[in-house]
């Protein structure tokens, strides 16, 4: 059945009509190399706003979503800061995408998006890609968990997750059982099961650029849609936890934090290896979404009260997947210092 829900394309027609109000606001401030932009580009949208709209309702009522509009150029850009450029992870691929097909992704996003905050259907502890949240809150909430603990005299042991490939590694059946799962309306999934099926890339390297290159999996870093997408996809991991049994999980987009409260370090870290390793547990959401935990880049953090003294005469290890996580004292996350006296 054709879908003509009128807030969708009343949606199409207000974002396209705000942008052009919008650049109109502005267009005193244009220096001279912006105005051929917005002569040509700005100006020209009542032209095309008609056309457009036509164009992508005949997406949803024919049920289609075109092939050029899956052809994409993959940016290969340097992480900073990594030490060694010859292996793959140290860089970040981005894809460039036509821009007509960036426009309707862009109003589906911004209507899950909305429907996600409306009836809350993410885990609130999940910060990152949503509205009104920022890093901020994430080490807000992380601060105010431990000192609310250390009130109660107990330990805090917090493991910093790291999902290699996050987005290009997103599984498409996966993504759509989760997006059923938190009852995204079937209209959009089949968007969804649409658009990401049959995609083509070119690999661009400075001056090289790739032949077509089929892509099977992922979700494309700079498609308008994958942002909320992937938070959606990875939310039942900050899930496996029951805060009412002194546990809890962070999470801002692909970083996520599991937090384990006890009487003392021991317990905690015992807690933190049953999440993990447990039937349902952090290993088994690993393999069932594609998702590999680095555990070279895992990192545990024992929170210590001021003052306190630890009795325990050798300090727990945490071993995950038969490798021993790195202890530290002190974390930068979210470009955030922590150390594990909050000093």
């Amino acid at each position: 059945m054709p879908y003509s829900n009128w807030s969708l394309w009343g949606t199409v027609k207000y974002t396209s009509v705000m942008s052009l109000s919008s650049a109109h606001t502005k267009h005193a401030e244009l220096t001279r190399s912006q105005t051929w932009y917005y002569k040509n580009h700005c100006l020209s949208l009542p032209i095309i706003l008609d056309h457009l709209y036509f164009i992508f309702k005949a997406t949803f009522d024919l049920g289609v979503y075109p092939q050029e509009w899956k052809q994409s150029i993959t940016a290969v850009l340097r992480k900073p800061g990594k030490p060694n450029y010859k292996l793959a992870k140290a860089y970040r691929p981005i894809a460039l995408l036509n821009t007509i097909p960036k426009v309707l992704t862009s109003i589906i996003a911004e209507n899950i998006t909305h429907l996600v905050e409306k009836h809350s259907l993410l885990p609130k502890t999940h910060f990152g890609g949503r509205p009104g949240h920022t890093t901020g809150d994430v080490v807000h909430y992380l601060v105010h968990r431990i000192k609310e603990a250390w009130q109660r005299g107990k330990a805090v042991s917090i493991l910093f997750l790291d999902v290699e490939g996050a987005f290009p590694n997103a599984v498409t059946d996966r993504l759509i059982h989760n997006l059923r799962k938190r009852k995204i309306p079937k209209v959009y999934m089949d968007f969804i099961e649409r658009l990401l099926p049959n995609r083509k890339t070119k690999l661009k390297f400075d001056d090289f650029m790739s032949e077509l290159i089929n892509i099977d999996n992922g979700l494309g870093q700079g498609d308008p849609l994958s942002m909320v997408l992937y938070i959606i996809y990875n939310a039942d991991l900050l899930e496996l936890v029951d805060i009412e049994d002194n546990k809890d999980a962070v999470g801002y987009v692909d970083d996520a934090t599991i937090l384990a409260i006890g009487d003392d370090i021991g317990e905690t870290t015992d807690k933190l290896h049953l999440i993990m390793h447990e039937e349902g547990g952090g290993l088994t959401w690993s393999e069932d979404h594609n998702s590999r935990f680095e555990v070279s880049k895992l990192v545990l953090m024992h929170a210590v009260r001021p003052r306190q003294i630890d009795e325990l005469e050798t300090r727990p290890r945490l071993e995950i997947n038969c490798q021993i996580v790195t202890e530290v004292n002190s974390y930068k996350y979210l470009g955030v210092h922590i150390d594990n006296r909050l000093q």
